[in-house]
């Protein structure tokens, strides 16, 4: 039954770990105190990073500052994408980050546990990734690739689907795709490129810029909320939607086993809640921020529109037709996708009987 949860129960769930309380630490908890360096590859600027940054704040006041964690933006202690490496070596105690920021490393199974074309909504992952399998598998490729020495602790962000492409053209069919420069990253760049799209790889911070400078004609990199932090509305005035390519988004709090060592199991059960917590928060939070961003870009000029529904399916097609390759040549990578797709698969018919779609129902307002 638990790897059934419906989407009502998942927000009960979240509700609870919200306003959850945790007890006292013991004195052996309490008289050990420990501080930590974390990094994210991410701009701060973004709601749900800065939303992290306050659960170490909080993590540091409820343990009375016994627990203290400096959070770190890009390059603050380490290159951005170099916090892997980091973590192995202890040069980091932890970061904020995912294994498809470095595909280089992680390949395409990376981008399982984190966000495709078609895959899971991100509350759908967490349920896989708690509930399922996820969890154990992400740790097992985690190892396999020669971080022996990081692990997994648990989701801190949860996010609704990105915006799918924000443009300079219209994009009406597949064919539109044909000579853009793309920002994007992963095995749905390889995507992109195969319908003609030449794909460009910058960090977040750098996106703005060369939007302006013509570098790129599109770019795809988080929700609207995330967006418009970048102020990329300034610089592309189409957006499209829905999130094909990105239908949920999941974050993680990664750290090093000697560090995590460190803290004592209260310490150790607290933080884990907190996380889970946080994750939620940013879920809930976040709807709220991006209905309210889009709101403010469209009044300054904005166009939101729909992808035609032949481009969606076209991308969600070809991007099945590259896992099943994938999975017909790498036995890892079969076996975590067999995993998460009939996880997923029951997870979908349930939801499909019993949740009302009370927007086709009352139709589009």
């Amino acid at each position: 039954m638990a790897k059934r949860l419906t989407a009502w129960c998942m927000l009960v769930a979240a509700l609870v770990v919200l306003t959850g309380v945790f007890a006292p630490p013991s004195d052996a908890a309490a008289s050990q105190k420990v501080k930590f360096q974390i990094q994210t590859p991410y701009p701060t600027s973004y709601p749900y990073v800065q939303r992290v940054v306050k659960m170490w704040q909080r993590i540091k006041a409820v343990t009375g500052g016994q627990v203290e964690v400096t959070f770190f933006p890009p390059g603050g202690i380490v290159p951005a994408y170099s916090e892997w490496d980091a973590m192995q070596k202890g040069t980091l105690d932890g970061a904020f980050t995912v294994p498809s920021d470095v595909r280089g490393v992680f390949g395409p199974l990376g981008d399982l546990f984190n966000q495709y074309p078609g895959g899971p909504a991100s509350e759908e992952m967490v349920a896989w990734i708690y509930f399922g399998n996820g969890k154990t598998m992400l740790q097992e490729l985690i190892e396999s690739k020669g971080f022996s020495n990081v692990q997994v602790i648990g989701i801190a962000n949860l996010s609704l689907a990105e915006d799918e492409l924000w443009a300079k053209k219209k994009i009406e069919k597949p064919e539109d795709y044909k000579g853009l420069k793309i920002r994007t990253y992963g095995q749905w760049g390889k995507v992109l490129e195969a319908v003609g799209a030449s794909v460009v790889t910058l960090p977040g911070g750098e996106v703005y810029q060369a939007m302006e400078r013509g570098v790129i004609d599109a770019c795809e990199l988080g929700t609207s909320a995330d967006n418009e932090s970048l102020h990329i509305n300034e610089v592309a005035k189409i957006a499209y939607y829905p999130g094909v390519h990105s239908p949920g988004n999941v974050h993680y709090i990664f750290f090093n086993k000697k560090s995590w060592a460190k803290l004592p199991p209260e310490y150790q059960q607290l933080i884990e809640r907190e996380i889970l917590s946080t994750a939620f928060e940013n879920y809930l939070a976040g709807a709220v921020e991006n209905a309210a961003a889009r709101e403010r870009m469209r009044a300054k000029g904005t166009t939101f529109l729909q992808l035609p529904m032949n481009v969606q399916k076209f991308l969600v097609q070809k991007t099945d037709a590259m896992w099943d390759d994938v999975a017909s040549k790498d036995a890892a990578f079969a076996k975590v996708y067999k995993d998460q797709s009939a996880f997923l698969a029951k997870h979908r018919a349930l939801i499909g009987e019993i949740q009302p779609n009370l927007h086709a129902i009352r139709g589009a307002k």
